[in-house]
């Protein structure tokens, strides 16, 4: 059996009994375990970016490479960013909110306004052209 991996204009052939480690250019994704990915949560929640030395730390921590965590980062960023952009969707201003509370009133007692609004009027005054 045989894969195919497209690189850019290059085509490799890869025989399915070559080890996984041999194989270069195909990335597997990572699994992290419970323990590491609450380390890496918690930290994300004190530093949303993370500095190399800090990363060097972690991963070595975590007994991780430091790419992994790079690229978690990066991958928590944006979940985080998206999370944000619906949140900022889904809530209304304060202005937003007295302005539907104010339609909603004006939909409950449209006839009354009116009734009331006529009742408060003077009755037309005669102009001087109409004599």
């Amino acid at each position: 059996m045989f894969f195919y991996v497209s690189e850019g204009a290059n085509i490799r052939m890869w025989s399915a009994d070559i080890s996984p480690k041999s194989r270069r250019g195909i990335l597997r994704r990572a699994v992290f375990s419970e323990e590491q990915r609450k380390e890496l949560e918690r930290t994300f929640r004190r530093q949303k970016y993370i500095s190399k030395t800090d990363r060097n730390k972690l991963a070595a921590d975590l007994n991780l490479k430091e790419s992994q965590v790079k690229i978690w980062f990066q991958n928590r960023r944006m979940k985080w960013r998206n999370c944000k952009e619906k949140e900022v969707h889904n809530t209304r201003s304060p202005m937003d909110e007295l302005m539907a509370q104010g339609l909603a009133q004006e939909e409950e007692e449209p006839s009354q306004k009116h009734s009331d609004s006529n009742n408060e009027r003077s009755p037309p005054q005669k102009s001087s052209w109409d004599t």
